[in-house]
């Protein structure tokens, strides 16, 4: 849980993001309507990233070819469920 603080500092963050790059603030605005559709491409780069991380880590370049493959899928993913015009902004 956010406080008073945090949730002015996010909001300031959110305002300059949607200012300098409205594309990619769409982008996550749509997956933040669709519920639980957007668990999906979050959990997809999450697991993309820890498979990099991973495979850098043990010196494993499969496992980090496999970390980037799914992280570049979950961002194919999440854009191409943004495609329909939505809103800008996160909230």
């Amino acid at each position: 849980m956010l406080n008073d603080r945090e949730r002015r500092i996010l909001e300031r963050i959110e305002r300059h993001l949607i200012e300098s790059d409205p594309e990619f603030a769409r982008l996550f605005s749509s997956l933040h309507h669709r519920g639980g559709q957007s668990r999906m491409p979050a959990f997809l780069m999450v697991t993309g990233l820890a498979l990099m991380v991973l495979g850098s880590m043990a010196v494993a370049v499969p496992v980090a070819l496999a970390g980037i493959t799914v992280s570049l899928f979950a961002l194919f993913t999440a854009y191409t469920r943004s495609s329909t015009p939505r809103r800008t902004g996160f909230a």
